[in-house]
C-alpha cells in the first residue's frame, strides 16, 4: 500500500502565514456570504436561504443589529413572532436611531394584533402606531414604513387613529418619492375598499411606471388569475415578462402553474413546474398553486394530489402557505375524491400543526370528525 497522503487541510494551515500575506484569507472572508447577501435574499422572497447565513452570524455576533435585524424579518416571514419580537426589541436597543429598525419592530406588534384577542390586540396596536411614527421621524422617506402607516391608518377605527384620508394621502406621498410603489400601495387601497376596477388600473399604472418590476408585473399577473377578473391571456403574459425580469425568483411560475392548470394546458404547466425545480430548487410554491386551481375547477384531482403531496415533500418557504395550510388542501382534493376520512386524517393534521386554523375546524365539522 501507498503511503497516506496528509488531509488536505494540514496543507492549508501550514500556508496560513503564506495566504495572510498575500491577502488570500482576505478574498475567502468578501466571498463567504454576509448580511448583505442575506438582505438581497429576502428581497426575492428565498428566506430559507437567509435564514441559513443569519442565524450562525446572529449567534457569533450577537451585537450586530443588522443581522438581528434581518433574522428578525425571516422570523416573522416563518410566523415566529416570538422570536422576531426578542430580535426587534434588541436591535432597537442597539440602534435606536435606525428607521428601519423601529419599523420591523412596529410591523411585529403589528403582526401580533391581528393575531390576538380583542383584549390584547388595542394595546399591541397602539405599540405598532408608535414605533411606525418613530421610524418616520428618523427617515419621512422610508417607503416600507409610509405603507405600513398607509394600512394601519386606513383599518383602524377613527378612535385609534384611522383615517382613511390620510391613508389616500400617504398613498400619494409613496406615489411622488417611487411612482411604481405608490401605484402598488394605491392599488392595495382598492382592494380593501373592494374596488376592484382600481386595483387593476393602479396595477397598471405601477407596471407602466416601471416595466421591469417584478414586483409589480407578478401582482397583476395575479390578479388576471382569479375570478370575476380572470384574464388568462393576460396573467400569461404578465407572468412571463416577470420570468424574463427575473427566472431565480418563485412567484412567476407560480402565476403560470395556476393559469396553466386552470386552462387544463398540460404542455405549458409541465415545462413550467420542472423550470420552477430547476431555477428555484427549494421553493414549491407553483406545485401548490397548481393543485389549489385544479381543486377550484374540479379537475384533474389526481394530479392535484400529486402536486400537494409534492410541496409537503419540502418545508415551505416563509411567506407562503404552511405545512398546515398544504395538508388542508390535500384534505379538501380527498374530500371532492369521496375520500372523507382520508380527508379527516389531513384536516387533524393541520390542527395539530396550527390548533387555531379556524378553516380547518369548519372542515373537520362538516366531514363529521373529532
Amino acid at each position: 500500500m501507498g503511503q497516506k497522503q496528509p488531509s488536505p487541510i494540514f496543507a492549508v494551515i501550514k500556508l496560513l502565514p503564506l495566504l495572510v500575506a498575500l491577502g488570500v484569507l482576505n478574498a475567502w472572508a468578501v466571498d463567504s456570504p454576509s448580511a448583505d447577501d442575506a438582505e438581497a435574499l429576502i428581497r426575492a422572497g428565498h428566506w430559507k436561504r437567509a435564514r441559513a447565513i443569519l442565524e450562525p452570524q446572529v449567534k457569533a455576533h450577537p451585537q450586530d443589529p443588522k443581522s438581528s435585524y434581518l433574522l428578525a424579518q425571516v422570523k416573522m416571514a416563518f410566523r415566529d413572532l416570538d422570536g422576531a419580537l426578542s430580535l426587534a426589541q434588541h436591535v432597537v436597543e442597539l440602534d435606536g436611531r435606525n428607521s428601519n429598525y423601529h419599523l420591523i419592530l412596529g410591523q411585529v406588534y403589528g403582526e401580533m394584533a391581528a393575531r390576538a384577542s380583542i383584549f390584547s390586540a388595542g394595546s399591541l396596536a397602539v405599540k405598532f402606531r408608535k414605533e411606525v411614527e418613530t421610524a418616520l421621524d428618523l427617515d419621512p422617506k422610508n417607503l416600507d414604513a409610509l405603507e405600513s402607516m398607509m394600512q394601519f391608518k386606513y383599518q383602524a377605527p377613527g378612535l385609534m387613529g384611522g383615517d382613511k384620508d390620510q391613508a389616500r394621502a400617504l398613498a400619494e406621498k409613496m406615489t411622488l418619492l417611487n411612482p411604481c410603489e405608490g401605484y402598488l400601495a394605491y392599488a392595495k387601497l382598492a382592494e380593501l375598499a373592494k374596488n376592484t376596477a382600481e386595483v387593476e388600473a393602479n396595477y397598471l399604472k405601477a407596471v407602466g411606471a416601471d416595466p421591469k418590476s417584478y414586483e409589480a408585473l407578478t401582482s397583476l399577473a395575479t390578479y388576471y388569475t382569479h375570478a370575476p377578473h380572470a384574464q388568462p391571456d393576460r396573467a400569461a403574459q404578465h407572468g412571463q415578462q416577470a420570468l424574463q425580469v427575473d427566472p431565480s425568483r418563485v412567484d412567476a411560475y407560480g402565476v403560470l402553474a395556476r393559469v396553466f392548470a386552470l386552462e387544463e394546458r398540460w404542455d405549458n404547466l409541465d415545462p413550467t413546474i420542472i423550470a420552477s425545480e430547476r431555477n428555484v430548487p427549494d421553493d414549491f410554491q407553483p406545485f401548490y398553486e397548481a393543485a389549489t386551481a385544479l381543486l377550484e375547477i374540479g379537475k384533474d384531482l389526481p394530479r392535484a394530489e400529486g402536486y400537494a403531496k409534492t410541496y409537503l415533500t419540502q418545508e415551505p418557504e416563509g411567506g407562503e402557505p404552511d405545512a398546515a395550510d398544504a395538508h388542508r388542501l390535500l384534505a379538501l382534493v380527498y374530500e371532492k375524491e369521496g375520500r372523507n376520512a382520508e380527508a379527516r386524517v389531513e384536516i387533524l393534521t393541520a390542527l395539530r400543526l396550527r390548533p387555531n386554523f379556524k378553516a380547518a375546524k369548519e372542515d373537520l365539522n362538516r366531514l363529521g370528525g373529532k
